[in-house]
């Protein structure tokens, strides 16, 4: 990857001599393959990547060659390195803005709409929705269609979750129909992952990690999807199914993340889940540490709504070692949180979102039936991890 940055460094160099049809896929080609093959541990050298390939960008629309899916590559650069960051909705406004074809015109809007769910502005992120319909009105490609119904369920995700389950569904219904379309495989995953959330959400753990299985052999070649995968079975699994099986998907989480340079809501989330994890093997000291180094993480990265899950978390486990004053603390800092981030416009809609997150929250911390497995009492569980995996420690470091 160092040599890779030095590439991007001498192509730009040379760049005068260089036509403009083969910097383009240059670009595109260098971005995608830091996200698919990751940088590895010891690489610091992100922000000189990413220059010089807005450089290179800047080069081709001197020119006046096409640019808008360049700054969608960016854009998802970013995303890896701070989801909620105001480059990356740059990247993607400057993508809106010099597209030439529908298909980039949608694409970009598309994007723009998971950058608005991402920052908790719904209202916003259907506004563009509603402009990429406008778009979409003059093609009838199915990839676009399966990505609209499946953004449009993501808006409605924590506050009207029925909404929510009617458009994934409707993204993947129309997605089985068309899924020899690579274009298509990822809009897909992306909706069957969240149909999975919602039955993890509803207490359906095994349809749950079916689904994100499922999800996972539709998904692209980009290491950070796999690491969500990952994280999401580990979820289910910390209080559904086996310490041995939950350990290996932190583990492969954690390494993913590592090998890409996630440094964002992913990462941090996945503290949250190694805490439930440290609770389940009776560490609760660990669980303690793990989230108190997550929750400082996440405020100096301004990602909210994740933090929001981290207090949580961290609520459980006080709640657990019978720390009152310390969870009051915490419900404080929570409803602050949430007041100043996840409220939304109107009433009716702030009452039906407010329910909705406190019906998840009752369902989070209360005590699954499977925490009593340590020990001489354990009892069997009643989920096992379908993915395939032999769910072996040592295999992670191949």
């Amino acid at each position: 990857m160092r040599k890779l940055v030095t590439l991007t460094g001498g192509v730009l160099f040379a760049a005068d001599r260089m036509e403009s049809s083969t910097i383009g896929p240059f670009v595109t080609l260098s971005i995608d393959t830091l996200l698919t093959v990751g940088a590895g541990t010891d690489f610091r050298d992100y922000e000189e990547f990413l220059a010089n390939a807005l450089d290179l960008i800047h080069v081709l629309a001197r020119r006046g060659a096409p640019v808008s899916s360049h700054y969608l590559s960016a854009a998802r650069f970013q995303a890896s390195i701070a989801n909620g960051a105001a480059l990356r909705r740059y990247f993607i406004e400057q993508a809106v803005a010099t597209s030439r074809t529908v298909d980039e015109e949608a694409a970009a809007l598309l994007t723009l709409a998971k950058y608005l769910v991402d920052v908790s502005d719904y209202d916003a992120a259907r506004s563009a929705l509603q402009r990429c319909s406008v778009a979409m009105s003059r093609v009838d490609e199915a990839h676009l269609r399966v990505d609209h119904a499946m953004t449009l369920g993501m808006t409605y995700y924590f506050s009207e979750p029925e909404t929510s389950r009617a458009h994934f569904e409707s993204a993947i219904t129309i997605g089985r129909n068309h899924s020899t379309d690579r274009r298509v495989r990822q809009p897909l995953a992306m909706a069957l992952h969240y149909l999975g959330r919602l039955s993890a959400d509803g207490g359906e753990p095994a349809v749950a990690i079916r689904l994100f299985c499922e999800a996972e052999a539709f998904s692209d070649d980009y290491l950070t999807g796999h690491g969500y995968f990952h994280q999401r079975i580990a979820e289910v699994l910390v209080d559904h199914g086996s310490l041995q099986e939950a350990e290996y998907h932190l583990e492969a989480a954690k390494r993913t993340f590592t090998i890409v340079g996630e440094a964002s809501s992913g990462s941090h989330v996945l503290h949250g889940t190694w805490a439930r994890w440290f609770v389940r093997a009776g560490d609760l000291r660990s669980a303690v540490d793990t989230l108190q180094a997550a929750l400082q993480q996440s405020r100096r990265h301004g990602v909210p709504r994740v933090e929001l899950i981290l207090l949580a978390e961290m609520l459980r486990v006080q709640l657990k070692r019978r720390r009152i004053d310390a969870a009051t603390l915490i419900l404080a800092r929570a409803g602050i949180v949430y007041l100043r981030s996840e409220s939304v416009r109107g009433p009716a809609q702030f009452v039906r979102q407010a329910l909705t997150v406190f019906r998840r929250a009752v369902r989070m911390l209360r005590t699954p039936q499977t925490v009593g497995t340590v020990g001489p009492e354990a009892r069997p569980l009643p989920v096992r991890c379908p993915c395939g995996a032999d769910h072996d420690l040592s295999s992670l470091s191949d």
